[in-house]
């Protein structure tokens, strides 16, 4: 570590908190390994130089990898004339307008910045339809940081939470009285979640589900399951396609799944790097957002920066980079091979592992089990997951212990990076004696 980037540490430690940007879960960051400079297709540098490969890429965001020249150009064409304009925009209208073309669901769109404040807007929206107020969300899934939702997601402790359907906060600060608007039930298991619904049927105003939760594939029948219930009781149906969205395939999870929600809320790939969220649905529930609404029937939506002409403009061309063939053959043939990839280094080494995720997001559990819902995904040696998470920068990868993911840019030569490494960290714990403790560990 040079100087420089030792002094920015230290500048960090004092300013920031924690020198992090993020605070979540039980365990802390401690103090970073790196400072990263820049970034260009599926690599970042660090202030020391160092070239290290991107399997993060955001949180996902990042479809096209760093500074695409496509996305860049655009933006720099935008910045020229204007970028926050307090009113609806060209780029924003045109960007409406392909969303809907390509999201199953979608007759209207209102873009947001963030999928947090488009989670926001959906349990507002579903709530202002239906008059009610409980909202079913499943256990282990993460819907964004704000209140309303921040209940039994994958960043809290699980032994402390209350039995089902019963909601317990993941943060402190959250007000007790949210939990008693908010119902939990276990992902996939569509029986358990039947019953939570008709006890609740009357006080019901949506349910809100991850297509693929944290890296857990949903059962071919749970989601139709869901679908048809919805259906039969009016329950606006919503997908949280934050991470799906673009990314499974062009039309998100409910194309690749043949099941198409009431609403869905966007994050992540949609920007291509740029702060953007989106909220599209059926003009049922959507009319809701119209301030021209008789009666001025509609609920409170706005902000600063929402639909602004950059953001829109980054999304716009993402997304019509990702209509261009071949898209989503680069992204899943990567994700495909890293799955296949990591298994077979997880089988040399005998270690018992379930492959989950689906197409560019790639997910693994140490474990002899199904994986199906959050409590068999933490049945997982998850020391094991925090082992390769906690080397993979001493191979020059930022990436953490599992939820990969990929850009366009990424090909064979990143694949064989990102299995070296990973096949690196275990034969180095092995020789030195710490892989055989972990395993050890687990079974005590």
């Amino acid at each position: 570590m040079n100087q420089y980037t030792s002094d920015l540490i230290t500048k960090a430690s004092k300013y920031i908190p924690g020198a992090s940007y993020f605070t979540l879960g039980p365990n802390l960051p401690g103090i970073p390994e790196f400072i990263i400079e820049k970034g260009y297709g599926p690599y970042v540098y660090t202030t020391d130089g160092v070239k290290m490969l991107d399997v993060t890429l955001a949180h996902g965001s990042l479809i096209l990898g760093h500074s695409n020249k496509v996305i860049s150009e655009a933006v720099r064409k935008q910045i020229a004339l204007g970028t926050a304009l307090t009113n609806i925009t060209k780029p924003a209208i045109e960007l409406a307008e392909l969303m809907v073309e390509i999201v199953p669901c979608a007759d209207k769109v209102r873009i947001v910045n963030s999928g947090t404040e488009a989670s926001i807007l959906a349990i507002r929206l579903v709530r202002a339809a239906t008059g009610k107020e409980k909202i079913l969300k499943f256990e282990g899934a993460y819907h964004g940081f704000a209140d309303n939702l921040i209940f039994n997601t994958n960043y809290g402790k699980p032994n402390e939470w209350c039995p089902y359907p019963e909601a317990s906060p993941d943060s402190l600060g959250v007000s007790l009285s949210q939990a008693k608007t908010v119902l939990i039930a276990p992902y996939n298991n569509l029986e358990i979640t039947s019953k939570i619904i008709d006890e609740n049927i009357h006080d019901l105003a949506g349910i809100i589900v991850e297509p693929v939760m944290r890296g857990i594939n949903s059962r071919p029948e749970f989601l139709k399951g869901l679908k048809v219930i919805c259906d039969k009781y009016k329950i606006p149906l919503i997908f949280d396609e934050v991470i799906t969205g673009f990314r499974v395939s062009l039309g998100g999870a409910q194309e690749y799944f043949g099941v198409t929600p009431d609403l869905s809320i966007y994050g992540k790939s949609l920007g291509a790097g740029y702060p953007i969220g989106a909220i599209v649905g059926k003009d049922s529930l959507m009319k809701y957002l119209d301030p021209s609404s008789e009666n001025g029937n509609h609920i409170f939506s706005i902000g600063s920066f929402h639909s602004n002409p950059l953001c829109s403009t980054a999304a716009l061309y993402c997304l019509k980079e990702l209509k261009k063939n071949g898209s989503y053959e680069k992204l899943n043939n990567y994700g495909d091979g890293l799955r296949s990839g990591l298994s077979q280094i997880f089988e040399q080494y005998e270690l018992p592992h379930v492959m989950t995720g689906l197409g560019s997001i790639i997910e693994f559990f140490f474990t002899s089990g199904a994986v199906t819902d959050y409590k068999s995904s933490i049945c997982s040696n998850l020391a094991l997951k925090d082992l390769i998470g906690s080397n993979m920068y001493r191979f020059k990868v930022v990436g953490g212990g599992g939820r990969y993911t990929c850009s366009i840019m990424h090909g064979e030569k990143e694949l064989d990076w990102m299995l070296s490494a990973v096949s690196s960290t275990l034969d180095n714990a092995r020789s030195t004696g710490v892989l055989n403790r972990i395993i050890e560990g687990s079974m005590n």
